[in-house]
């Protein structure tokens, strides 16, 4: 989509590359504000944005939303990084975020390689002048010089929780899923994961190759599943769902029975459903750990800059002896209380 923006503008506005002899070594994030750069000689800038040709804020590489771990799976592959289409390019070359649209899911932001896009709670992208910056027309010095911040350490935290950032995040993600429909839901749930350094792919609408809504993988080390399902009532299914896709992943597509299954809500099922003492029967007869992954919690991990690699593989394995969602799982996930009010929120724990 890119390549067609400026049809009717003219040739495309010049990119940036940094100044000969300039090696970044860090890039320090945080919330509210633009990143700051360090460069190897001790100096430091104010990021601003490179107007990167491949625009990895905007648009994921075709590589990125198919499978590695499972090639022949029938991948949806929209490319959109932002699934609620709040972030365009403009004349300048320059991404913009509509903030009314934006839910500040933060995988715009964690993929800028300058730290040029920040959280306000809505992502705002910076593109002053910098003398450490030059226009460039060529594209192969804006790619050496992304090559450059794609090795520099990033540091710090994009958005921190609270109160009224977890309501809004709820009430701009329920009104984008009314707007946009059904695709919603997975689309969100696979940028998240991929931004959280999971390898994920959406099943195309309407195939019955493989039942499973995701198929999740390479960089992650283990093949496996996910059901992306929203509301109080759909996330019900869930579990049983998950158990047709590992029969179908163990069965039809050999893969092996140590995998993982993960079901990806907007809300916890509350403690008198029969949800969460199915997720602890399947685990008891058959083995099976079945993580129930909220939005909030992705969201987490993506403002933090973590990576479920890192993360216990049953952090988010919860059940009906669970007492706390947000003690058992948030919490450790940010190795802190948390920074948000004892008023219940059906994102944030189970309600009774």
């Amino acid at each position: 989509m890119s390549q067609i923006l400026f049809g009717n503008h003219g040739p495309a506005a010049p990119s940036k590359t940094l100044r000969r002899g300039l090696i970044p070594i860090a890039v320090n994030v945080t919330a509210t504000a633009t990143g700051i750069i360090e460069f190897s000689n001790g100096s430091t800038a104010e990021a601003t944005c490179l107007r990167c040709p491949s625009t990895p804020c905007m648009t994921f590489a075709d590589s990125e939303v198919v499978s590695a771990s499972l090639p022949e799976f029938p991948a949806d592959r929209n490319p959109s990084v932002c699934p609620t289409g709040a972030i365009t390019k403009t004349i300048s070359g320059a991404p913009s975020v509509n903030p009314d649209a934006c839910m500040f899911c933060g995988v715009c932001a964690s993929r800028c390689p300058v730290g040029a896009i920040y959280l306000n709670p809505y992502a705002v992208v910076k593109d002053q002048p910098h003398p450490d910056f030059l226009e460039t027309r060529d594209s192969k010095e804006t790619a050496a010089s992304f090559a450059l911040f794609s090795s520099a350490a990033r540091r710090g935290v994009f958005l921190e929780e609270s109160d009224d950032v977890v309501d809004e995040l709820r009430s701009r993600m329920e009104r984008a899923w009314k707007t946009i429909g059904d695709r919603f839901p997975d689309h969100l749930a696979r940028n998240l994961l991929i931004a959280a350094g999971v390898g994920a792919a959406m099943r195309r609408k309407g195939d019955v190759f493989a039942r499973m809504d995701l198929v999740l993988g390479a960089p992650w080390p283990m093949y496996g599943c996910a059901e992306a399902e929203f509301g109080d009532v759909a996330v019900l299914d869930a579990p049983r769902d998950l158990l047709d896709d590992v029969a179908v992943s163990v069965g039809r597509l050999g893969k092996p029975t140590s995998l993982i299954a993960l079901v990806v809500t907007d809300v916890l099922p509350n403690r008198r459903s029969e949800y969460w003492r199915i997720v602890q029967d399947i685990r008891k007869v058959v083995g099976l750990s079945i993580g129930t992954v909220t939005v909030l919690a992705l969201c987490m991990i993506v403002w933090s800059g973590r990576r479920m690699r890192d993360l216990p593989n049953d952090l988010f394995h919860v059940d009906i002896d669970t007492p706390s969602y947000r003690q058992a799982v948030l919490e450790p996930l940010v190795g802190r209380p948390l920074r948000i009010g004892s008023e219940p929120r059906p994102s944030v724990d189970i309600a009774k």
